[in-house]
């Protein structure tokens, strides 16, 4: 059922994609075929579409070509693409990119999901500073001038700084830390954030911009990273020996991937996440809660990068080649959980660890209560249970406690070393805390409390 919480989701994410189809006499039939009885307006359309449909309780992205070019297929080879049998949940229209043209289109989208980026004059310009009511560009000179500790905050993908805000101060305790991290009095000097496109270019090439951007400043750091975020941070202590590093905190980050990034699981990784965002919010509405912030922004995410990927990957198809589309999404690319990740193979050095920095990483595993039907049912689909695997097989995304999003045992580790305790606080399974609320879990907070002093 499209429930309301779903309808408001959705319809916010296609009032944001959905482009209107050209005007002009060149993209009108002629006339006599407009006349005709049963003649359909989206012929002369030019825009192609991602239905995303409801098959089985879980959420399906499918392609549509313009219908002008299916040509002698007419009416009945339109049927076939629409998947008009199901329930539509959303409809979004949008222009076919030309040749070429992906990487134009995830930067677009990185720009859409993250607008302070459209104004940035080079990469180095994405740090931000808490001025204790937002995230504020820094003044001429400003890190020059900064002494003692200075924390950084890294976003993750389809993600931006304002989302540290709007975690931190979802609850009394989150707030009264980021007042406490920003008191002039305290232990650091400023806080940052760091905002970054995620998709259109790899970690790495943020971790570049982010040491470049650091490079003026004398002072010593401490990095928190959600998600890819900490990938960018790794990336960072990688190629910059000399930065003047003091601790890395990790939380939910796919150090060592994410099997929803893998190659072959590309497709129903959209899928995935697009039922993601809408279990959440439904059982949010059920429990008459508010949703997480950064859900509104992961709808979003997913739901762009459908449509720029549509032409390529003919979604809703089942051809190994479009398997390879995930290799046009650097960013994407740089986080599959696969043996040949040639990126995440480079990344730590043999010792598995930064010299001289203090690494720690937090998460857990997800596993919704059975009376929380709109996430029991996703997370049976897509994680492995003895017993249901061959009835689920075809949405297998991950084979291991997860946290919806990344791989539990991809949080702690480091190349060749897995971190443990201390340096490592798994958080077990939890009904409530998932890859978007982290932020919101006393646990997280109260660990963050202790080693941001």
């Amino acid at each position: 059922m499209n429930s309301v919480a779903s309808q408001a989701l959705w319809a916010q994410v296609g009032e944001q994609f959905d482009v209107p189809a050209p005007g002009g006499d060149a993209t009108r039939a002629p006339i006599q075929q407009r006349r005709r009885r049963g003649f359909d307006p989206r012929a002369a359309d030019g825009r192609a579409a991602v239905r995303l449909v409801r098959d089985d309780g879980l959420l399906r992205w499918v392609y549509e070509p313009p219908l002008r070019q299916l040509g002698t297929q007419g009416r009945r080879g339109w049927r076939s693409y629409s998947a008009e049998s199901r329930e539509t949940v959303q409809r979004i229209a949008f222009p076919e990119l030309g040749e070429n043209a992906v990487t134009a289109g995830l930067v677009k989208l990185d720009r859409h999901l993250n607008p302070v980026l459209a104004d940035l004059a080079a990469p180095t310009d994405g740090l931000r500073r808490w001025d204790g009511q937002a995230w504020a560009p820094l003044p001429a000179g400003f890190l020059a001038g900064l002494s003692g500790r200075v924390l950084v905050l890294v976003h993750g993908t389809f993600s931006a700084s304002a989302m540290y805000a709007k975690e931190f101060n979802a609850t009394a305790e989150g707030e009264a830390l980021l007042q406490r991290l920003a008191d002039a009095r305290g232990a650091y000097a400023a806080v940052l954030a760091f905002d970054h496109p995620t998709l259109s270019v790899g970690p790495w090439l943020n971790a570049l911009a982010l040491r470049d951007a650091l490079s003026p400043c004398p002072a010593e750091f401490d990095f928190v990273g959600h998600s890819r975020g900490g990938l960018v941070i790794s990336w960072l202590l990688r190629m910059a020996p000399g930065l003047r590093a003091r601790q890395a905190l990790f939380v939910g980050a796919p150090l060592a991937g994410t099997s929803l990034a893998a190659p072959d699981k590309l497709r129903q990784a959209l899928d995935t996440l697009a039922s993601f965002a809408d279990a959440v919010a439904e059982a949010a509405s059920q429990a008459r809660k508010i949703a997480p912030p950064g859900l509104d922004a992961l709808a979003l995410g997913v739901g762009g990068l459908a449509c720029v990927l549509g032409k390529v990957l003919q979604l809703g198809a089942r051809t190994p080649l479009a398997d390879a589309g995930v290799g046009l999404v650097p960013g994407l690319l740089a986080m599959g959980r696969v043996d040949n990740n040639l990126e995440l193979a480079q990344l730590w050095p043999l010792q598995g660890s930064a010299s001289g920095v203090d690494m720690r990483a937090i998460g857990g595993s997800f596993r919704p209560a059975e009376v929380n039907e709109p996430l029991w049912k996703l997370w049976k689909r897509v994680t492995h249970v003895k017993g249901q695997a061959l009835y689920y097989g075809a949405d297998l995304i991950f084979d291991q406690p997860n946290d919806l999003v990344v791989d539990t045992a991809a949080m702690n580790r480091l190349g060749p070393l897995t971190l443990a305790a201390p340096q490592w606080e798994d958080l077990g399974v939890s009904a409530e805390t998932h890859h978007t609320n982290y932020f919101q879990d006393l646990r997280v907070l109260n660990w963050l409390d202790r080693r941001l002093r």
